[in-house]
C-alpha cells in the first residue's frame, strides 16, 4: 500500500486573513508573517505516484490536476497562490507555498503545532505527556463533543510543537488530528464530498435503508454517514462509485466513438470494430488519392473528428479488411517514403494519456490566483 501523500491546504474564510489572500510569498514576509498552520483549513489529502522522485514533479502534477482535472471529492477552490501543499513521503513531510511562479518551501507551516484530542476526560494535571515542546497549550470543551471527521468525541486537545510517539498517545488516550502533517488522513470538507457523492448514488439506485451507508438529513439540507460507519468505509465505498461510473464513462465515450466513425450500426463485434476504426484511415487516404468514384468508396473525411469514417450502411469487417490490404500495398509501391498513419487506436490512446497529465507548465507563466480565473 502506498504510504506517500500528499494534501492541499488553503486559507481560513475571514476578515484575518483576508489582507493576505491569494497574495505572493514575499509580500507575506515583507510584512512581517510567517505561513501559519493555524491559518489555514485542511481542505483535501490525496496519494502521491510512487514513480515520482522529484518534488516538482509531484508539484506540478497536483497544481494540473485541482485546477484542470479537479476530483469529485474536493470541495476547495482551484490550487491558488497562498495555498499550501504538504508532502509526506518515506516519512519525512515537506511544505510548499503555491506562488506566483512556482512554490517556495515554507517549512515552517510544519513545524507545528501538532493536535492531539483527549477522548476520555478533559486536560487536566497528570492527563498527558509532557515533552520538551510541550504541550504549548490545551483547550477543553464546555461538554464531550464530535472531533473533526466525525470519528469520535472528545472532551479538549492539546497542541505540541513536534509530534508524539505512539506509546504516548496511547498512555494518555490521545488521538492525533487528522490534520497534522505526519497524519494526512480524508478532511471533513473531503469527507463531506465523498457522503454526497455517495448518497446520491445510493438514492438513484434506490438502495434498502439496510444496503445503504448515508442518510439524507433535511434539516442539514446533505447526506451525512451512519453512527456505525467508519471513514475507510466511506472512502472505499467512494472509490469503487468512482471506479464504477469511470468505466461506464468509457463505454459512453467508445459508444459514441463508433458512432463517429460510421461503425454505430455494423454487426461487427467489439474488437473488429477497433480494428475497423484502424483500417478506414488508410482506406480513406488511399481512396482520395486514386480520386475513386463517390459511389464506390467505403470512406469520406468527417470534419468533426478530423478523420476518416465508413460510409453508411458500414460494410462487412472482410471487406473493409480486403480494401485495406489493397490500400496499403498501392500507397507503398506509390511511395516507398510514405509511411502508414499511425493508427487511430494508439492516437486515442496518446491522446488520453496527454489528457490525463495535463501540459508542461511554461518556465515562466505565472501560478493564476482564484482571483484572476
Amino acid at each position: 500500500m502506498n504510504k506517500n501523500k500528499f494534501a492541499i491546504f488553503q486559507l481560513l474564510d475571514g476578515n484575518e486573513t483576508r489582507d493576505y489572500r491569494f497574495k505572493p510569498y514575499d509580500f507575506l514576509k515583507a510584512s512581517g508573517r510567517s505561513v501559519e498552520w493555524k491559518n489555514y483549513k485542511h481542505i483535501y489529502t490525496g496519494t502521491l505516484d510512487e514513480e515520482e522522485k522529484r518534488n516538482r514533479d509531484n508539484l506540478d502534477k497536483i497544481f494540473l490536476w485541482f485546477n484542470d482535472n479537479r476530483p469529485e471529492d474536493f470541495r476547495g477552490h482551484s490550487l491558488s497562490v497562498s495555498d499550501v501543499v504538504v508532502l509526506y513521503r518515506e516519512g519525512k513531510t515537506a511544505a510548499y507555498y503555491v506562488d506566483s511562479f512556482s512554490f517556495t518551501n515554507a517549512q515552517e507551516f510544519v513545524t507545528g503545532p501538532y493536535k492531539y484530542y483527549s477522548t476520555q476526560r478533559p486536560v487536566d494535571i497528570a492527563t498527558y505527556p509532557r515533552t520538551d515542546s510541550g504541550p504549548v497549550y490545551f483547550v477543553n470543551f464546555d461538554k464531550r463533543e464530535w472531533i473533526e471527521n466525525a470519528t469520535g468525541r472528545a472532551w479538549g486537545f492539546l497542541a505540541y510543537d513536534a509530534p508524539l510517539t505512539l506509546k504516548q498517545m496511547d498512555d494518555y488516550e490521545l488521538r492525533a488530528a487528522s490534520s497534522n502533517p505526519d497524519n494526512l488522513k480524508v478532511s471533513q470538507y473531503q469527507l463531506e464530498a465523498q457522503l454526497e457523492v455517495i448518497g446520491k448514488w445510493e438514492q438513484a439506485r434506490g438502495l434498502s435503508d439496510r444496503a445503504r451507508i448515508t442518510w439524507y438529513h433535511s434539516d442539514m439540507g446533505t447526506f451525512v454517514k451512519k453512527e456505525w460507519v467508519m471513514n475507510d468505509y466511506v472512502a472505499d465505498r467512494f472509490r469503487d462509485i468512482v471506479e464504477v461510473n469511470k468505466r461506464a464513462a468509457e463505454k459512453r465515450a467508445e459508444r459514441k466513438q463508433f458512432t463517429n466513425y460510421g461503425l454505430k450500426d455494423s454487426p461487427a463485434s467489439h474488437d473488429e470494430k477497433k480494428r475497423m476504426m484502424e483500417q478506414v484511415q488508410l482506406v480513406g487516404i488511399w481512396e482520395n488519392e486514386i480520386n475513386m468514384p463517390e459511389n464506390e468508396r467505403f470512406a469520406w473525411h468527417k470534419p468533426s473528428i478530423h478523420a476518416y469514417a465508413l460510409k453508411e450502411p458500414p460494410v462487412s469487417p472482410d471487406l473493409l479488411e480486403q480494401r485495406y490490404d489493397q490500400a496499403k500495398l498501392e500507397l507503398s509501391h506509390a511511395d516507398k517514403n510514405m509511411s502508414a498513419p499511425k493508427p487511430i487506436m494508439e492516437q486515442l490512446a496518446e491522446a488520453g494519456k496527454l489528457a490525463e497529465r495535463g501540459t508542461e507548465i511554461p518556465a515562466k507563466k505565472p501560478n493564476m490566483s482564484h482571483e484572476d480565473r
